[in-house]
């Protein structure tokens, strides 16, 4: 069994933590992030692989290809292969978030 604890022996924010990775699942990799109030996320795009979001804590501005929106606790967001995309933690608390990243390409290689 692979368990870990989001929050446990994190440095303050900003962060970024894996919590499965892709040499301990088939396809898939888990990662927490946060981030500070008015910072960015580095811009992102990914050749093969999908991500899901799932906003855990905090406000941000999502730029996810050619659209922008806003997303927050609560929310869960299905980023394509291929896409751009960049959050900026716009609320007066740090940003808190779940990703879901699955290589498919890996899985037919197998």
């Amino acid at each position: 069994m692979l368990k870990r604890n989001i929050w446990q022996d994190l440095e303050p924010a900003p962060t970024e933590r894996l919590l499965v990775n892709e040499d301990e699942a088939i396809t898939t990799a888990v990662g927490y992030v946060s981030v500070l109030p008015g910072e960015y996320t580095s811009r992102g795009f990914h050749e093969d692989e999908e991500e899901v979001y799932v906003i855990l804590k905090g406000e941000a501005t999502l730029v996810l290809g050619e659209e922008t929106d806003t997303v927050k606790a609560g929310d869960t967001v299905y980023v394509p292969p291929k896409t751009l995309h960049q959050m900026h933690c716009t609320s007066d608390i740090p940003l808190e978030y779940l990703y879901f990243a699955n290589w498919p390409e890996s899985l037919r290689a197998k």
